[in-house]
């Protein structure tokens, strides 16, 4: 049974039409791709395989998902939008001809829906080749203006029911790492160890992961993103897991390294300021603290320790329908955190060659520290 309401997105698409408005536009287009899929998804359930997708969000009437020439038996099985218009310029990036085709072009909707200056979300996304037929359709490009940040207030506080999602992803999310936890031992690579969590997250109710998780051992641990190698994995070295679930398009990540057999004691210590930073990021983001704020006591109390160095960035980014979803909180931000926010703590060091991450979701709550989306094996795990 889905978490997700029709209700919610009649929601989602009112609060985005009265940001058209607010903004003096016709319309605004919501641009995705197969691999960063989160805002059509948000507007309309719709996940684009192999093409590319977007919905146009007129300032009143009746939105569109459009699509390219192949998935339309695919999106009418799921998109929450009745209307649906295929373009060939949301076609694979293989470009094939498609001889024959009589599928509407950019001029078509434009004059369809009477459109004199719209907004693009996913303005860095969108490619150049698209962009131009779309401006050229339009009257020119100073028709088509950036609009991520019209759509940003409507994802960055989540309902009820996304909240819910988000759990049930972390849910799903220590299931994989549980399984980790039980199976892992020197000899097994990485890819093989990612294969393990990846199946115990599907079978905990995950529809996928929710981005291509890792495995990063010894020498690979220093890599802040990374992904599986045939390595085999060792005694005496950080194997450091970034590992999460996807659950009605919601993710949540559990970050955790692990040490097999002997742990050196530069490692323990290191380990154990990470985790100390984590459990104080969840203390100082509370509603009404200044984001950049937040950051700073985190990253004082890292250079307190003696390993200013080792800091990359963090020590939180927003999650929702994307795992690294805006705002970031860094030393460099400026707005208040609220209620209702969901952020990924997420603490990555790195120094001499190895590195780790403590990484689980939070909920800004109304009042006092914020709320673990996950606590699963929240502690120096040597086995």
């Amino acid at each position: 049974m889905s978490i997700l309401t029709s209700q919610e997105f009649t929601r989602r698409m009112q609060a985005a039409q009265e940001a058209v408005r607010k903004n003096d536009l016709d319309a605004i287009l919501v641009f995705s791709t197969e691999c960063e899929p989160a805002a059509v998804r948000y507007f309309s359930d719709y996940w684009p395989s192999f093409e590319t997708a977007a919905v146009l969000i007129p300032a009143e009437g009746e939105a569109a998902l459009l699509i390219g020439p192949e998935s339309l038996t695919y999106a009418s099985s799921r998109s929450k939008l009745g209307r649906i218009i295929q373009l060939m310029d949301f076609r694979e990036s293989s470009q094939p001809d498609y001889p024959g085709s009589t599928l509407p072009k950019w001029p078509d909707v434009i004059a369809q829906y009477k459109l004199k200056k719209i907004g693009l979300c996913g303005w860095y996304l969108f490619p150049y080749t698209m962009m131009m037929e779309l401006a050229r359709a339009m009257g020119g490009i100073e028709n088509v203006v950036p609009a991520d940040s019209m759509i940003r207030p409507i994802f960055m506080k989540k309902s009820a029911q996304e909240v819910e999602c988000l759990k049930a992803a972390a849910k799903a999310s220590e299931a994989g790492f549980k399984a980790i936890l039980e199976t892992i031992k020197p000899g097994m690579t990485e890819s093989e160890l990612c294969g393990i969590a990846t199946a115990a997250m599907t079978a905990a109710g995950a529809e996928t992961t929710g981005y291509p998780i890792w495995c990063c051992s010894g020498p690979n641990s220093d890599q802040a993103i990374s992904r599986p190698t045939m390595r085999k994995v060792q005694c005496g070295e950080i194997v450091h897991f970034s590992i999460g679930a996807k659950v009605e398009g919601y993710s949540a990540s559990i970050g955790r390294p692990v040490v097999l057999g002997h742990c050196p004691d530069e490692i323990r210590k290191f380990l154990q300021v990470g985790l100390d930073a984590a459990n104080m990021t969840f203390d100082v983001m509370r509603a009404g603290v200044k984001s950049g704020d937040a950051a700073r006591k985190v990253h004082d109390f890292i250079r307190a320790k003696g390993y200013g160095d080792a800091i990359l960035y963090g020590p939180a980014h927003g999650c929702g329908q994307m795992e690294c979803e805006y705002p970031f909180l860094e030393t460099s931000s400026e707005y208040l955190l609220e209620a209702g926010m969901t952020f990924m703590q997420d603490m990555f060091l790195h120094r001499n060659g190895m590195g780790f991450r403590w990484e689980d979701g939070l909920l800004v709550k109304t009042s006092g520290p914020a709320e673990m989306l996950s606590s699963y094996g929240r502690q120096i795990n040597i086995l």
